[in-house]
């Protein structure tokens, strides 16, 4: 059975997020500490990571959970999580894996407490298995590509002022004040969060995202807008799984290779285009 997600579809970038957890259960029980992704995919997650957990793949002792109550037992996880789910499915041997949203490790242990190891907990990026786990390590956002004189994209987020383990949510308004034409090749728009001053990714939205790809040709004058999410699930090869309080940046890369793939018009790769950066600060819940 695949993950089910909350009712919206799911994309790229939420599928490598899910190899990233695997990542982070790998480094939280060997202590290494997780290799740094390249630049090459937005958000720019590890990507040399296996598909599902150790638990998974390999006999165990954890008991199965039963086949003709697997549907029953998914229904009664879900409402016991309530507004911390994130994501549930069957992830082999008989184990369920249940993604919890950043910051539910408090949610994890009552988990755990009563539906035991056979659901396997994942909270934002993070592994949890009786303590909070390490998070994958994102890498750089890529270099943008020169654009021409008046051509510009904006982040607006209806606050900048995030709770712990909450959402971005906002708009990337798109405008072409040039005198030649702009093709913007763009997916459903995800804001990330970097460390305050650098292009280094910290932070990601860790839910899936409802949307298909756009391509906008922008004359002189014309505009566009998009809207955004964006998230706090913590992506800095540290311990937890939310970013801790603290001032951060957010953007939104609208076009690019790790946006669109390799192919952009005449088959030439697609301009690189970001927002500008906006200061958000994240306090405690």
């Amino acid at each position: 059975m695949p993950l089910r997600h909350g009712g919206s579809k799911s994309r790229i970038a939420w599928w490598v997020g899910i190899l990233s957890l695997v990542l982070s259960c790998i480094f939280t029980l060997s202590g290494i500490q997780p290799v740094e992704a390249s630049s090459a995919s937005y958000p720019p997650f590890p990507n040399n990571v296996p598909a599902v957990p150790p638990a998974c793949t390999h006999p165990t002792s954890i008991p199965a959970v039963p086949v003709g109550q697997v549907q029953m037992i998914e229904q009664e996880v879900t409402a016991f999580v309530g507004d911390h789910f994130e994501g549930l499915g069957q992830c082999g041997y008989g184990l369920l894996v249940l993604t919890l949203t950043p910051g539910s490790e408090t949610t994890a242990q009552r988990a755990r407490a009563k539906f035991g190891r056979s659901i396997q907990i994942m909270v934002g990026l993070t592994v949890w298995n009786g303590h909070p786990g390490r998070s994958p390590r994102c890498g750089t956002l890529a270099s943008p590509s020169l654009a021409p004189a008046g051509y510009s994209a904006t982040l607006d987020l209806r606050s900048r002022r995030i709770h712990v383990g909450g959402n971005l949510k906002g708009e990337a308004a798109v405008r072409n004040t040039s005198t030649e034409s702009v093709r913007v090749l763009t997916s459903s728009v995800e804001a990330v969060i970097t460390k305050l001053g650098t292009r280094r990714v910290v932070g990601v939205y860790s839910g899936g995202i409802a949307g298909e790809g756009l391509s906008l040709l922008l004359s002189p004058g014309q505009s566009q807008t998009l809207g955004v999410v964006g998230g706090t699930a913590s992506c800095d090869g540290g311990i937890g799984s939310a970013l801790p309080p603290g001032r951060y940046n957010a953007v939104a890369e609208v076009s690019g290779v790790g946006v669109d793939g390799p192919a952009g018009p005449g088959d030439k790769p697609p301009p690189t285009v970001f927002t500008q950066f906006v200061r958000i600060q994240i306090v405690p819940r």
